[in-house]
């Protein structure tokens, strides 16, 4: 089969490698779309230590099975599916507690680290665990169903911050998982949503729902913005898709008292923290990790139309030019939400 090789920093190659073959537990796709991710990118920089070379990259991704493992019943050859891109074992106490994203023996799509090297979807076929499947809607096209990854993380952020309905939400961050997180918060039933970033055409993204404010921060001044929203009292929630230092500290400063910040992005390893500020004014912090069974309300939310992901599914290209769509990323001045590798 044809495959997207990771052969060394930032260098790809479009070669043959060989085609896999299911387990018996396990099902055969024949990939249709594979979204690039921004670990992606980070990644095939060298920056992360989880993209070690060889490594067909890849973990937003949807297709068709064509072939079953010998134990695999509930599933059919021509079902269009994507799949959670964790490979959980489903029998630790992690998977029997529904804490699939904390699994003990959990490996991840397209990564290779010195843990294991596990091949993802930038390529023709990939095999995966059948308990990992999710079928895909008829209304719900390739191109949208790849991004259900990304989607189920910021409803899994949301669903952790257990908000009230009408609530006040602030979103740090303009990258693709801000949006998601705010694709989510909307259909969560906030009240307000007020996303910071720094980049118009990807907050202009996110302006589809009556209920969303956008704010540059680097025009306005967030902090005034926000307290001019909410009655000079904060926002309930926080959700923070950066996790630098500098949004640790700005998100105590957004938050109401007694209100809640959900740590999803992890740009800086350690940050400094108001531990005092935290106790006296009651915040609650909570940090939120991939996504744990939301792909299937994810996948029912497109089917609904409640989720609209058309910002994100304007620019394909064939797998065949992926080298060229992964430096056109790297170089940072497109406009360009995501783009996805078409099979």
């Amino acid at each position: 089969m044809k495959a997207l090789v990771l052969t060394g920093k930032s260098q790809f190659q479009y070669t043959d490698v060989e085609k896999p073959s299911p387990a018996s537990d396990e099902v055969l796709i024949r990939l249709k779309a594979c979204s690039i991710c921004g670990s992606d990118i980070h990644g095939c920089q060298g920056g992360s230590g989880r993209r070690i070379p060889p490594i067909i990259m890849g973990h937003e991704a949807s297709g068709v099975i064509e072939q079953l493992g010998d134990q695999v019943t509930d599933h059919f050859i021509g079902e269009p599916v994507t799949f959670d891109s964790t490979e959980f074992c489903g029998s630790c106490d992690f998977c029997k507690k529904g804490m699939t994203n904390l699994c003990k023996n959990r490996k991840i799509t397209g990564v290779s680290c010195t843990d294991y090297k596990k091949d993802g979807a930038m390529a023709e076929y990939i095999t995966v665990k059948a308990r990992t499947l999710y079928s895909i809607p008829p209304s719900v096209s390739f191109e949208e169903a790849c991004l259900i990854e990304p989607l189920a993380v910021g409803l899994h952020a949301v669903r952790l911050s257990q908000p009230e309905k009408d609530y006040t939400a602030v979103i740090i961050g303009d990258g693709t998982i801000g949006l998601m997180v705010l694709q989510a918060a909307a259909a969560a039933g906030a009240g307000k949503i007020i996303i910071v970033g720094m980049q118009d055409y990807r907050l202009n993204a996110a302006k589809a729902f009556p209920q969303v404010y956008t704010v540059n921060s680097k025009k306005l001044n967030p902090l005034n913005t926000i307290m001019n929203l909410t009655n000079k009292e904060g926002a309930d929630i926080i959700y923070d898709a950066v996790g630098t230092g500098k949004t640790m500290q700005d998100a105590f400063l957004y938050v109401k008292n007694g209100g809640k910040i959900i740590c999803i992005g992890n740009a800086s390893v350690t940050a400094d923290f108001p531990l005092q500020e935290c106790i006296v004014r009651q915040i609650q912090v909570l940090g939120s990790y991939s996504s744990a069974g939301e792909y299937s309300y994810g996948l029912q939310l497109m089917e609904q139309g409640l989720i609209d992901l058309t910002p994100f599914t304007k620019y394909t290209c064939p797998l065949s030019q992926g080298e060229k769509a992964f430096h056109l990323l790297m170089e940072g001045k497109s406009e360009i939400l995501k783009v996805i590798l078409k099979m």
